[in-house]
């Protein structure tokens, strides 16, 4: 994949795609020369005639959250809880009373 955008930085350098994030505009994030990696707007690339969609997509439709990353976030969930990390919430308002009404004293 090439980058096209006529002022990104790296433009013209060919770069592997590793991921692709969804969106209206996806974001591809790529394998630069020197191995890092950088997300870039998939319309600021040459991609747009899928050249990177079929390198790097795996299905049809690419995962919102894989398992292993539901996994990881379920036991950070455990550790913070577990830390008492979590503030106990304070109410806004102090919780109201039903109105207690007092009935007439008279004849029956």
């Amino acid at each position: 994949m090439t980058i096209t955008h006529p002022h990104h930085p790296l433009r013209g350098q060919r770069c592997e795609v590793v991921f692709i994030r969804r969106g209206v505009d996806p974001d591809l994030i790529l394998r630069l020369a020197d191995g890092t990696h950088a997300a870039i707007a998939m319309s600021w690339t040459d991609s747009g005639q899928g050249e990177a969609l079929t390198a790097a997509q795996s299905g049809p439709d690419l995962p919102l959250l894989d398992l292993q990353g539901l996994r990881q976030i379920l036991h950070l969930w455990d550790q913070l809880r577990q830390e008492d990390r979590f503030p106990t919430p304070r109410r806004r308002f102090p919780r109201s009373r039903p109105a207690r009404r007092k009935l007439p004293t008279g004849k029956h």
